[in-house]
């Protein structure tokens, strides 16, 4: 029987991605790093075949992604997948077929509800991999891009909100009467709070 496996921290993130048969996912022979000590660190998701085993692996890695290239928390140094090479995938980016085929992959996993709550349960307190990283001037140019077209689709779903409030006035840019409104009262009382803590320093 073929599955793809992963090896937890003691804080519950995963720290190695792998494939393999029989007690491959229960040695550090052969992997470069130590497998976990307790077991239950040990997730073992079992495979109808080995190429279903081979694409679980190589979407885990892609999700995750790799502590020597930056883009993640694994330590594996290579893409996955069978017969894979001996350097790193940089600068060769997955075509757009293969980023779909990934993602399904990566979907139908979330899909379990115990694999689901485990993994937010083992991220909660923890701090994003690229937390304090600034974005490339590249990655910018892509989030605006994308933030564009999300604006600009007709079937994008809209936040409620309510006129007469700090959202509208202010988040939304509204200056119906309500609006307008709601700025006059907190400006007033913006100001009298001012005078009161104003007065009770001069006494």
């Amino acid at each position: 029987m073929y599955y793809t496996y992963l090896w937890l921290r003691e804080d519950g993130t995963p720290y190695y991605v792998g494939k393999g048969s029989g007690r491959r996912a229960y040695t550090s022979c052969g992997h470069g790093v130590h497998r976990p000590v307790e077991k239950e660190r040990i997730v073992v998701y079992p495979a109808e075949s080995e190429a279903d085993a081979f694409e679980l692996e190589v979407a885990l890695i892609w999700y995750y992604g790799r502590k020597d290239l930056g883009t993640g928390c694994l330590r594996n140094l290579t893409d996955g997948g069978e017969n894979p090479p001996t350097g790193s995938h940089k600068g060769h980016p997955h075509s757009n077929e293969t980023k779909e085929t990934l993602s399904g992959s990566v979907k139908t996993l979330w899909e379990d509800k115990v694999y689901a709550e485990h993994m937010s349960k083992a991220h909660i307190g923890q701090k994003a991999w690229n937390k304090g990283k600034p974005h490339s001037k590249e990655t910018i140019e892509k989030l605006k891009v994308s933030q564009k077209l999300a604006h600009e689709n007709p079937h994008r779903k809209q936040k409620e909100w309510k006129h007469g409030t700090k959202t509208g006035y202010g988040n939304h840019r509204c200056r119906c009467e309500a609006c307008k409104q709601y700025s006059l009262d907190y400006e007033r009382k913006r100001r009298n709070k001012c005078q009161i803590t104003l007065e009770a320093t001069a006494g």
